[in-house]
């Protein structure tokens, strides 16, 4: 659990889970390029996958941002929710970025059947909404975790650019999902931006025409990532959920290729 802030909003990192998988998983055309980048690999050569959730505080509101791959694969979002002092009523909001299964898995308390967070409003991409709910059969975590908050009354759908608070704004940005959608922060001077699932590890920022095997669409996918990019500086804090480094850091442009630069307190 790692803590820092963009003006005077608290930007909280909870991580549920790191898991690793092979880098020609991860990126099916890269070939022996990949080995440019065995900094990021394990020594196996995985891909190592932070599976990240953000907690923004500004006072007044809390707003998660996903809930991770839960109890199924020994996540620990609800203890360090806890270690950081967030109380399950206290989430105002929760955002999704999309609805894979990595990010909705602590929707549902497995024993009641409820949602975790009982106060809060759960904002679901309509994109994501409409595609996933046309499956048939749609996914196991899709009918365990997200199903369950349309039933509930807690659930909004949301689409284009819609404001949580004063200085959270969610924003689409499709192309690993139908609806995928990131949060900007803005307070005073300062910038964040939750980027969800936009890259998927530090590779991404020196490779972002690279598709992943995660994407729904890799060439929508691929021409966000490179909007998103170009749009941020190095002052920008970036949160992305599996990013390492716990997901909070900065892109830096100076070196001629974009790089990833972890967040370290002071």
């Amino acid at each position: 659990m790692l803590k820092t802030t963009v003006g005077q909003i608290e930007v909280i990192a909870l991580v549920d889970s790191i898991e690793a998988y092979p880098s020609v998983a991860v990126y099916p055309e890269a070939g022996d390029r990949i080995a440019s980048y065995r900094q990021h690999l394990d020594s196996d050569g995985n891909v190592p996958l932070t599976f990240g959730c953000y907690a923004l505080r500004d006072g007044a509101s809390t707003v998660l941002v996903d809930t991770g791959w839960g109890p199924e694969h020994d996540g620990r979002l609800m203890v360090e929710l806890r270690e950081a002092g967030i109380t399950p009523a206290e989430v105002s909001h929760v955002l999704f970025t999309h609805l894979h299964g990595d990010h909705t898995g602590w929707n549902i308390d497995r024993t009641s059947g409820k949602p975790n967070f009982p106060r809060a409003t759960y904002l679901v991409p309509a994109g994501d909404w409409a595609h996933y709910s046309k499956q048939d059969p749609p996914s196991a975590s899709f009918q365990r975790d997200v199903v369950p908050l349309h039933d509930s009354g807690q659930m909004e759908l949301i689409e284009g650019e819609r404001t949580i608070t004063s200085g959270i704004t969610a924003v689409p940005t499709p192309g690993h999902t139908p609806g995928h959608t990131s949060a900007t922060i803005v307070s005073g001077t300062e910038r964040g931006y939750v980027l969800g699932d936009v890259v998927i590890s530090p590779v991404d920022l020196a490779e972002p025409d690279w598709p992943n095997r995660f994407d729904w669409d890799d060439d929508i996918a691929r021409a966000t990532r490179n909007s998103v990019l170009a749009a941020l500086d190095d002052s920008t804090l970036i949160a992305a959920s599996h990013l390492p480094d716990q997901g909070i850091g900065h892109f830096l442009t100076g070196s001629g290729k974009r790089s990833w630069r972890g967040y370290r307190p002071s």
